[in-house]
């Protein structure tokens, strides 16, 4: 049976989750969908990086600015100039990101490439129409 696992934040789209934080085995992680230059697209696997509490304490804070915006601006009452992730906006946002993003550039990988199988929660038909929907996601160990 598969086993799915809650993804916690979601940091890039580009035609499919590219990175975020979700659990691996109960802990959370920073992932990262690897780039294939050779066929110059995306592939299928991705990087698996354990985080400590203070990156996610910081990360989930962050997350919680941007949900807040994003409701506000699926719902009619923002538009996209105030989107935090412009800069200049929200201050609390412009450092947990520099911090965030930092951190992100020394996290080690564990060894493991990864496939991951996302797919929505039920139970999210309030939620504004275009707004991001909660997942979870299964993990499996790459192929290759």
């Amino acid at each position: 049976m598969t086993q799915y696992e809650r993804v916690h934040t979601i940091w890039d789209l580009y035609d499919g989750v590219r990175t975020g934080i979700a659990d691996l085995n109960g802990a959370p992680h920073y992932f990262a969908c690897l780039y294939d230059e050779g066929v110059d697209d995306y592939s299928d696997n991705f990087k698996l990086y354990p985080v400590s509490p203070a990156f996610m304490q910081r990360a989930m804070r962050n997350w919680a600015i941007y949900r807040a915006w994003e409701r506000r601006f699926c719902s009619g009452k923002a538009d996209l100039t105030t989107h935090p992730g412009h800069g200049g906006i929200n201050v609390e946002y412009d450092q947990l990101k520099t911090w965030l993003d930092d951190q992100v550039a020394n996290l080690p990988a564990r060894p493991t490439l990864y496939r991951a199988h996302f797919r929505e929660l039920p139970g999210q038909e309030d939620l504004p129409s275009g707004m991001l929907l909660d997942l979870e996601v299964a993990w499996s160990p790459s192929p290759g």
